[in-house]
C-alpha cells in the first residue's frame, strides 16, 4: 500500500510504501504469503459455493411467500450475502500474492479498495443490520405475541429492509467522494499505472466518516442481536417452566403444538445470530486492535500479522455467508420440504402419503390414519 496520500494537487512526490525497506515484525513475509495464500483458496471455494447456496435462498423463499413477515428479511439477507460473497470474491483475486507478481497495469492493491473493500464492507454492515432486526422481530414474537403481527406489517418489513440497504450506502459517500482513480507513475515498475488519488479534506472528511461506519454501525447490530437473543432465552426459559406449572396435558395441547412451531423457528433465527457473531469478532477484534496499535496497520510494522489476521477475518465473513443453507435446510422444515420440491425431490414422508392415498383414492389422510390405527 502507499506510504501516504496521494493527491493531484500537491507538488510533492509520493513513493511506494512497498519499495521502502522495513522489518519484518514477529512474522516474516515469506510466512505471510504462504497464510494469506492458503485462507484466500479457502475463501474463494467456500465463497462460490456460498453464492449459489444463497442464489437458492432467495428462489425457496420466494416460493415459500412472504406471509410470514421473517421471510421477508431472510430473503433479504441472502441478497446481502450475495454481495458480500461476490466483492469478496474479487478481493481475495486481486490481493493473492500471485496476481500481484503479474505486470498489470493498475497497481492491485490500490485498485482493491473501491472495487472490492469498501464495497464487501458495505454489504457486510448490510449483513448485520438484516440480521439484528430478524432477531428482534423473533424478540417480539415471544415478548408480544398478540401484537406483533400489527407491529411488524409486511409492509413495513420490506420497506425497512429497503431502507438498510440505502442507508448504509449513504455511510459510504465520504469514502467515493474523497478517493479517486487516474494515471500515475510507479517508480518500482517504471512506468505509467492506474492507481489512486486523493482530495485534499480526506482527513477531515473520511477520519469522522470510517468511525461511524467501522466502530459505531457494526457495534449498533451487535449489541441488538445479542441483547435480543438474551431476551428471547429468558423469556423462553420463563414460558416453559410457566407451561409446566399451569393446565392439564389435555388443555395444553394445542397451545403446545403452537408453541413448539414458533419456538423451531426461534432457535433457527438464533443459531443464525449466534453463527454471526462468532464469525464477526475476529474482524471486530482487528479493528479494535489497529485503533490501539498503530504500528498493526496496513503500513505499520506488523504488516505481515495484519494480512494473515485480515484474510482470516475474511474467510470468517464467508463461512457466515455461505453457511446458512445448511441451517435453514436443517432447521425449517418448510424450507427444506421447499427446496426437495425445487428439485424435483421428494422426503420419505411424502412418499409414504402419496403412496397410501393412491391406495385409498378420495380418502382423506385422517380417514386413512383411523382406517390402519383404529
Amino acid at each position: 500500500m502507499v506510504e501516504t496520500y496521494f493527491t493531484k494537487l500537491d507538488s510533492v512526490n509520493y513513493t511506494s510504501r512497498a519499495s521502502v525497506a522495513k522489518p519484518d515484525g514477529l512474522v516474516s513475509y515469506e510466512v505471510r504469503e504462504i497464510v494469506v495464500t492458503a485462507n484466500i483458496l479457502f475463501g474463494e471455494v467456500v465463497g462460490l459455493l456460498g453464492i449459489v447456496a444463497n442464489v437458492i435462498n432467495v428462489v425457496v423463499f420466494s416460493k415459500i411467500g412472504f406471509s410470514d413477515t421473517v421471510n421477508i428479511s431472510l430473503a433479504a439477507l441472502a441478497v446481502s450475502d450475495v454481495g458480500a460473497l461476490v466483492t469478496l470474491q474479487w478481493f481475495n483475486v486481486i490481493v493473492n500474492p500471485w496476481f500481484l507478481q503479474l505486470d498489470l497495469p493498475f497497481l492491485p492493491l490500490e485498485i482493491q479498495s473501491l472495487t472490492a473493500g469498501y464495497p464487501h464492507n458495505y454489504f457486510v454492515k448490510v449483513t448485520g443490520f438484516i440480521t439484528a432486526f430478524v432477531a428482534f422481530e423473533r424478540c417480539l414474537c415471544v415478548t408480544l405475541p398478540f401484537k406483533v403481527k400489527t407491529l411488524i406489517t409486511k409492509t413495513f418489513a420490506i420497506g425497512f429492509n429497503v431502507a438498510v440497504f440505502f442507508a448504509i450506502a449513504l455511510t459510504m459517500f465520504p469514502v467515493y467522494y474523497t478517493a479517486y482513480y487516474d494515471w500515475k507513475f510507479d517508480a518500482k515498475k517504471n512506468k505509467t499505472v492506474l492507481g489512486i488519488f486523493y482530495t485534499k479534506n480526506i482527513n477531515d472528511v473520511l477520519g469522522p466518516s470510517l468511525f461511524l461506519t467501522n466502530s459505531v454501525v457494526p457495534l449498533v447490530s451487535f449489541v441488538v442481536i445479542i441483547l435480543c437473543n438474551i431476551v428471547i432465552a429468558f423469556r423462553l426459559k420463563r414460558a416453559a417452566a410457566w407451561r409446566q406449572m399451569s393446565t392439564s396435558a389435555s388443555n395444553t395441547a394445542p397451545a403446545a403444538a403452537v408453541s413448539l412451531k414458533e419456538k423451531k423457528m426461534v432457535k433457527m433465527i438464533v443459531t443464525v445470530s449466534v453463527i454471526f457473531i462468532i464469525c464477526f469478532i475476529p474482524s471486530s477484534a482487528m479493528l479494535t486492535a489497529r485503533a490501539l496499535m498503530p504500528e498493526l496497520s496496513i503500513t505499520g510494522v506488523y504488516s505481515n500479522i495484519n494480512a494473515m489476521v485480515a484474510t482470516y477475518a475474511m474467510e470468517m465473513e464467508t463461512v457466515n455467508s455461505s453457511i446458512t443453507i445448511v441451517v435453514y435446510f436443517r432447521m425449517s422444515s418448510k424450507y427444506k420440504e421447499t427446496l426437495l420440491l425445487m428439485f424435483g425431490w421428494r422426503n420419505n414422508t411424502q412418499k409414504k402419503q402419496s403412496k397410501s392415498q393412491s391406495s385409498f383414492p378420495g380418502m382423506k389422510l385422517n380417514d386413512l390414519k383411523k382406517l390402519l390405527f383404529n
